[in-house]
């Protein structure tokens, strides 16, 4: 037991002796007998407020540690009114090392901060609802466009993204769509002529020739990529090549393989039909 306890226990004890002004008569027996059980139901109510004390002082340095000191303050006076303690303000902020005068001026500004917890609360209400607006999650750019323009609120950006913070608001990042990189990397649809018009069925084998990129997701959430070339009249796969990256690459590689197979015989007008443009469709000799 700290020897601040000790100092406690003594204080209380000399506040809750019987000695008072010298008796007219002397007690009875059965006086004598209840003054003294008091004395000792009280001197035993204090040896548990001391256990308890012991037990709160160990927790509070256990959970002030690394905590701000607004933070320490509302510890102090969550403890004080949870175990109803009197007249230990002073020894719980000598005790986390804060000033008395602090904690007092916590207290007095209570209901400020309640106010300003209000204000919050309603700042987070309006941002959950841009947030969830349309159906899809999004940051505090967007939340704040929304605010201004369907809500007519103004929030500073800072606000809310201090508010996102507060109340554990994440806006998820979105996952790259794998079609659109094929498509940005191919530059789709620029001005090249469609010859082949949807006609697939083509009965001189190595004359039409289809080429295409489809993506392969694997480990979860990496993603490879698979340009083929196939005859339009055998339906054979002619040529292949695979890759970690959507680049244009994919698709001349993909042809230079072609060029190399001995065993395919093109027709001298070869063509190569691709619905990703110009930079798939090469004429072939």
């Amino acid at each position: 037991m700290s020897s601040v306890f000790f100092i406690n226990f003594i204080y209380f004890f000399k506040l809750t002796t019987l000695n008072g002004r010298p008796r007219s008569r002397e007690l009875s027996k059965e006086e004598i007998i209840e003054r003294q059980e008091a004395k000792i139901r009280l001197l035993e109510s204090q040896v548990e407020l001391l256990k308890k004390l012991d037990v709160t002082e160990r927790l509070l340095i256990n959970k002030s540690k690394n905590l701000k000191t607004t933070d320490i303050f509302k510890l102090i006076n969550d403890t004080i009114k949870e175990h109803e303690f009197k007249n230990l303000t002073r020894y719980f902020c000598e005790l986390l090392d804060v000033s008395r005068s602090g904690y007092y001026n916590y207290i007095n500004s209570k209901e400020n901060r309640i106010a300003r917890e209000n204000k919050d609360l309603e700042a987070k209400n309006m941002i959950l609802k841009a947030f969830n607006r349309r159906g899809y999650k999004k940051g505090s750019r967007s939340i704040k466009m929304i605010l201004e323009n369907e809500f007519n609120i103004v929030y500073s950006l800072k606000k809310i993204q201090r508010i996102m913070r507060k109340y554990n608001i994440v806006c998820p990042h979105r996952k790259a769509n794998p079609y659109k990189q094929m498509a940005k990397a191919t530059k789709e649809h620029r001005t090249v002529p469609n010859i082949l018009e949807r006609n697939f069925k083509q009965d001189m084998p190595g004359k039409i020739l289809l080429t295409d990129i489809t993506y392969l997701p694997y480990n979860g959430s990496d993603m490879a990529y698979l340009s083929t070339i196939l005859d339009a009249s055998t339906g054979e796969i002619l040529a292949h090549h695979m890759s970690k990256r959507i680049t244009i690459d994919i698709a001349t590689e993909t042809i230079s393989k072609l060029t190399k197979q001995r065993r395919v015989k093109l027709h001298q007008d070869a063509s190569i039909h691709s619905d990703q443009g110009c930079h798939v469709r090469q004429e072939v000799a």
